[in-house]
């Protein structure tokens, strides 16, 4: 038993003897980071002088880059990190920067970032960061449901459509004033953005209350329109959704309509006679958000070419835009028809469709998610073939759909 016990006493002497001189881990003494810019800045231009961070759960470090945007790290602890790098422009200085042309807004927030989350740094490895672009817009369209569905009876409903606006800056941002608009859709149309540069000619616009701080939206968070009725439309057709709840209803003040919901005033209307928001159920709805102090009443009204009678086109000019989303009609056979595009490529350089090509199909299109930092961002690269999705789930509000991230 004495032999055992002093087995015992010499290896828990040696276990302390070994743990006391374990050395820990040697810094990373030679790691290089290359920081690449997309594709379409000038090859003179460099992400130069500019932050890299490297963040584990215990530490933070802070990096500055050279000429060339490189970084050569000569110590740093081994362990996973999350590497980030971005650098914020205006759209203005983004177009000097940039080999080719691109329809940008001056006035456009672009940033230009890249996160590599867990990456195992143990040894003196390369690290490769590409800054892809984004343009932060602080309000930005994120869904538009206007195919209907069929209600309880089996028959065409058309009464659930609405318009979905997300707040996806870090304040916030009061939707008091500013207006939403839906473009001419004649067929074929009367004034397509190819032949008419400078002004978009909208068929409705609405104007959104308030005096200037009435209505936020928080960072995050959206407001939901219905553009006809808001209402449980789900009682009479099982496959539609709530707008019970919307925000605001596209309504006269004193007309029907939801009591409790605010009412959105059509303000200019190519058929007087509509009460509400008209997007067509098989598409061709170009919908834009803009912002502007004058008065556009003032602003010109015109017939189609050629005509002196009908629907008459309020000209919204470019300059005034947010945001817009190009929804296309979907032809038999053909598919989309990129002639018929209303908005200019500087506010929406794609388009997005629904696959019926007659609607009642209860199809939205919704702008795709990016998680960054636990945060929901919405992907918006002007582009809207690359920015939305098509779902079968049209529910208001509801961002954690899994084709919203692909």
């Amino acid at each position: 038993m004495k032999k055992y016990t002093l087995i015992l006493a010499f290896l828990t002497f040696v276990g302390i003897s070994f743990s006391c001189t374990r050395e820990e881990p040697l810094p990373v003494s030679s790691l290089k980071v290359s920081v690449n810019l997309p594709e379409n800045f000038r090859t003179d231009v460099k992400f130069a002088n500019k932050e890299v961070v490297f963040t584990s759960s215990s530490n933070t470090y802070r990096f500055t880059t050279d000429a060339q945007g490189k970084i050569t790290v000569n110590s740093l602890i081994p362990d996973e990190y999350n590497v980030t790098a971005s650098w914020e422009m205006t759209g203005a200085e983004y177009k000097q920067l940039i080999a080719n042309p691109e329809p940008v807004e001056d006035r456009a927030k672009i940033l230009v970032t890249a996160v590599l989350n867990n990456h195992k740094i143990f040894s003196n490895i390369n690290v490769n960061l590409n800054l892809e672009k984004i343009i932060l817009r602080d309000l930005l369209i994120s869904k538009i449901y206007y195919t209907g569905t069929k209600d309880n009876a089996n028959k065409n409903y058309t009464s659930d459509s609405y318009v979905e606006i997300y707040n996806t800056s870090d304040e916030t941002v009061y939707i008091d004033g500013k207006y939403i608009a839906l473009t001419e859709s004649m067929s074929p149309p009367a004034y397509p953005a190819k032949d008419n540069p400078g002004f978009i000619y909208a068929r409705q616009i609405c104007k959104f209350p308030g005096d200037g701080n009435d209505y936020p939206v928080l960072p995050g968070k959206s407001i939901v329109i219905a553009t006809r009725s808001a209402r449980d439309h789900r009682l009479s057709a099982s496959t539609s959704i709530d707008l019970s709840t919307a925000d605001f209803e596209v309504k006269d003040t004193d007309g029907s309509g939801n009591p409790d919901v605010k009412a959105l005033q059509i303000i200019s209307n190519s058929i007087s006679a509509l009460k509400f928001f008209n997007m067509l159920t098989a598409g061709g709805n170009g919908v834009f958000l803009f912002e502007t102090d004058q008065d556009i009443l003032l602003w010109p009204e015109v017939y189609a070419p050629g005509k002196t009678s009908g629907e008459r086109f309020r000209k919204v000019p470019l300059d005034v835009v947010i945001d817009g989303v190009e929804c296309l009609k979907n032809n038999v056979g053909t598919g989309p028809d990129i002639n018929l595009k209303r908005l200019h490529f500087v506010v929406d350089a794609g388009y997005t469709f629904v696959n019926a090509t007659s609607g009642y199909t209860h199809e939205s299109v919704e702008r795709k998610v990016i998680i960054r930092d636990g945060v929901i961002k919405l992907k918006d690269s002007n582009n809207s073939i690359e920015d939305f999705v098509i779902s079968l789930d049209p529910t208001p509000r509801k961002y954690d759909k899994p084709e919203l991230n692909n």
